[in-house]
């Protein structure tokens, strides 16, 4: 069995594969320094009662994370390769955009198995969180989410409806500016459901525009953000008024970790 560990900003991720079996999966948000969060996952996963024989590594913060402690023969993956071939084993596709939704974002296309970094944006779960603590003195995840659940995006967001009366070409539904119809009225909970869907939006824009510019029909959705209702619910509309078709496959959390075990298994520089 081989353990994928991505050691992110603000998380680790972690996955066991026996072969191309996914065993477990697990994520951890960071609690002090990523060794101490990763000692805490294996701990909370039962990880590391598993017989774990090779251990490979990628993320950020993958030289600090203490995978060497483990004892066992290890290997760094590249991340983006990692994202990338994550996206596609999850997903069943081979010609796709994978985008990682973590602090930030990361875009990168995946085709006939080699996978190339297109770019990515400072806006992700980082920006959300920035945001929340800032205007709305939100200071966890579940939280802001908890918030998001409760609140009235029509309370917050300027969309279609709001400005034209039976348009022929543009649904009511759809947002024509994020946060521009908020007010004194607004509240904390309509406040975190618009920052969210800012950034889900933002996301799916920037994903549709890539898609046009390379060809490609399939956009692969990873990160803890894809967990998330209005996620689900979000690119869900941009399927259907938009021509890419937005995937959130299982374990898209934990992608990452799972592509970066996938591609150890072809590493022979273990050490």
């Amino acid at each position: 069995m081989i353990l994928g560990i991505d050691a992110g900003t603000s998380a680790v991720k972690l996955a066991v594969l026996d072969g191309d079996r996914i065993c477990t999966t697990y994520y951890q948000s960071n609690c002090g320094t990523s060794a101490h969060t990763l000692q805490q996952a294996l701990e909370r996963s039962g990880i590391r009662s598993l017989p774990i024989t090779h251990v490979a590594v990628t993320g950020l913060n993958g030289s600090r994370c203490g995978a060497d402690a483990l004892g066992l023969p290890l290997c760094t993956v590249s991340e983006l390769d990692a994202i990338g071939c994550g996206g596609c084993f999850l997903s069943g596709k081979d010609d796709a955009l994978v985008v990682n939704m973590g602090t930030g974002t990361t875009f990168v296309l995946a085709r006939n198995g080699a996978y190339t970094h297109l770019g990515g944006t400072g806006i992700g779960g980082g920006t959300l969180m920035g945001l929340g603590r800032g205007l709305l003195g939100v200071h966890t995840p579940d939280e802001l989410f908890q918030l998001a659940n409760e609140g009235d995006l029509g309370q917050v967001d300027l969309r279609i409806g709001d400005l034209f009366e039976g348009s022929e070409t543009l649904d009511p539904s759809l947002t024509s500016s994020n946060l521009a119809k908020a007010s004194p009225d607004s509240t904390r909970a309509d406040w975190s459901a618009g920052l969210l869907n800012l950034v889900l939006e933002c996301t799916g824009t920037m994903a549709m525009l890539a898609c046009g510019a390379h060809q490609v029909s399939d956009v692969v959705l990873l990160g803890a953000l894809t967990k998330l209702p209005q996620a689900k619910a979000r690119f869900q509309v941009f399927t259907q008024f938009y021509a890419p078709n937005y995937v959130i496959a299982p374990h898209a959390d934990c992608a990452t970790a799972i592509g970066t075990a996938l591609l150890a298994k072809e590493n022979t520089s273990w050490i």
